[in-house]
């Protein structure tokens, strides 16, 4: 008598066994090692407008509302200026002390006065330092590269004010 269970079991050993062959296949290539380049600085000011934090057991959820800032280019030139008021840092900071980065925000291109909206997350050690990831999404043509690249985003605070360099592989830029 054939049940479901040994459909499942046949099922899941012929899944392990197809995976075993693929793994065994591709154990030893490995990818090549990714080359970075530096794209932006972002600059953003941050406080606390108002204080929604929610103290719970196995984090606390943070609230910081983005005041202002602005992305540079390589060369320091302004590129882009922070959107006040829309978006904010989301994220928890758990009992050791490790903060999970969930922000948002827009900014404003300065050549064409286009919008971006920007995705930030990650892990970092609040007022001190992040190991970002960024996502942009915009429709300006000049800056359409952005579109559909990770960047990885660490920042330092310096006050109020976290300075993040962006850097993406060089195989995702257009």
């Amino acid at each position: 008598m054939f049940s479901i269970l040994h459909a499942l079991l046949f099922l899941g050993a012929s899944s392990y066994a197809a995976c075993s062959v693929v793994h065994k296949t591709t154990h030893n290539a490995a990818p090549p090692a990714p080359q970075f380049k530096l794209v932006f600085t972002c600059n953003l000011v941050l406080g606390v407008a108002h204080d929604f934090s929610i103290v719970r057991p196995q984090y606390t959820r943070v609230t910081l509302s983005i005041l202002g800032g602005n992305w540079t280019d390589i060369d320091g030139t302004l590129i882009a200026n922070v959107v006040p008021g829309i978006g904010g840092e989301w994220g928890t900071v758990d009992s050791t002390g490790t903060l999970t980065l969930d922000a948002d925000y827009y900014v404003q291109f300065v050549h064409d006065k286009k919008y971006a909206y920007v995705r930030l997350g990650g892990f970092g050690v609040p007022a001190k330092s992040d190991d970002g990831r960024t996502v942009v999404e915009t429709d300006t043509l000049r800056h359409s590269s952005l579109n559909n690249v990770t960047f990885f985003s660490p920042g330092i605070f310096s006050g109020n004010v976290l300075v993040s360099p962006h850097w993406a592989s060089l195989d995702k830029l257009g």
